[in-house]
């Protein structure tokens, strides 16, 4: 209750200006805390991007690697079959 016997007597001492400056004050605390959590969530949105770019990455290689595989195996059963000496 104190508290705003001293925010009151500030206001009447002030004036508008006063009331201008504590608006003001207000204003910017919480600009601060929005721009705080704005700071938060794009670290976090950047650290599940870097994931993601990892994840693709390694994927790719995976398929990359898949179709070489794929590849390869045709390569020894086409030239297995040509090979072949059944009758």
């Amino acid at each position: 209750m104190e508290m705003y016997a001293t925010i009151a007597e500030f206001l009447k001492a002030t004036g508008p200006y006063g009331l201008v400056a504590v608006l003001g004050w207000a204003f910017w605390r919480v600009s601060e805390k929005k721009d705080k959590e704005v700071k938060d969530l794009y670290e976090k949105v950047a650290q599940i991007s870097e994931a993601q770019t990892s994840a693709i990455t390694k994927v790719e290689a995976a398929l990359l690697a898949l179709r070489e595989a794929i590849d390869e195996l045709r390569h020894r059963n086409t030239s297995g079959r040509g090979s072949s000496t059944e009758d």
